[in-house]
């Protein structure tokens, strides 16, 4: 029954394999990326990726990336934040000289990924330093990424300037980022904000703060629920 079962199958699904249509010509895209589009940058990327896995560890896998960057694709910015071993992509994040070209080019094409990348190199230097990246920050969070806010709140506060609305705009955004959103929503919720307080509640019922774990607490979780309930935060009633 088996060897008949390993034949029936063997016979149906032959044509289908054949039937599958072969992959497209990568080169098209290649050449629309290099001529700024960033979403071909990407796909010229996935059509080599799916033939060879270990592509993305090419150097012409990594440059389709640093064009996609370049040209404003978030999608293409994201793979240097990869957590992969070994990781191509690393050397080119951490090079100042190398990347922040990029991610300022891909900020100024509209890139919220990019602005956040570039904020990130003004954190420590001068107050004129810190002032470009606040503003870069503040760009890429009214484009709506979460984790600019986050980083917009840090500059502020190394200023000293207020940064209540960042780290409100960046806890209402908690969501999968790398930056940590916890101590936003602490400042946040602290001054009687229901929905700080909700996300702050959530952070702790989950063990998760964006895409990073975090210790769960039940009890500080329950607290913040009814806290938040009081304040007027409806979907935390009941929790």
């Amino acid at each position: 029954m088996r060897i008949f079962l390993i034949l029936f199958f063997s016979v149906v699904l032959a044509p289908m394999a054949r039937a599958q249509p072969e992959s497209p010509d990568p080169a098209p895209f290649i050449a629309a990326c290099e001529a700024g589009d960033g979403f071909s940058c990407l796909y010229a990327y996935g059509v080599q990726q799916r033939a060879d896995s270990r592509f993305w560890l090419t150097d012409e896998g990594v440059a389709l990336f640093v064009r996609g960057c370049e040209v404003g694709s978030d999608r293409a910015c994201w793979v240097f934040e990869r957590i992969n071993t070994p990781n191509p992509y690393g050397p080119i994040r951490y090079d100042r000289a190398r990347y922040l070209p990029i991610a300022l080019s891909g900020c100024e094409r509209g890139s919220s990924m990019a602005c956040w990348q570039a904020a990130g190199f003004f954190e420590d230097g001068s107050v004129a330093d810190r002032e470009r990246g606040e503003a870069l920050a503040r760009q890429s969070c009214e484009a709506g990424f979460s984790d600019g806010c986050a980083r917009q709140a840090d500059l502020l506060a190394s200023l000293d300037r207020n940064a209540l609305e960042a780290s409100r705009a960046a806890c209402y955004g908690n969501r999968v980022g790398r930056m940590r959103k916890l101590g936003d929503c602490q400042v946040v919720c602290a001054e009687g904000d229901g929905t700080a307080c909700y996300e702050l509640a959530l952070m702790y019922h989950r063990g998760r703060d964006g895409a990073q774990t975090m210790r769960r607490d039940a009890g500080q979780a329950r607290e913040l629920f009814a806290r938040a309930c009081e304040l007027g935060e409806e979907a935390a009633c009941g929790r």
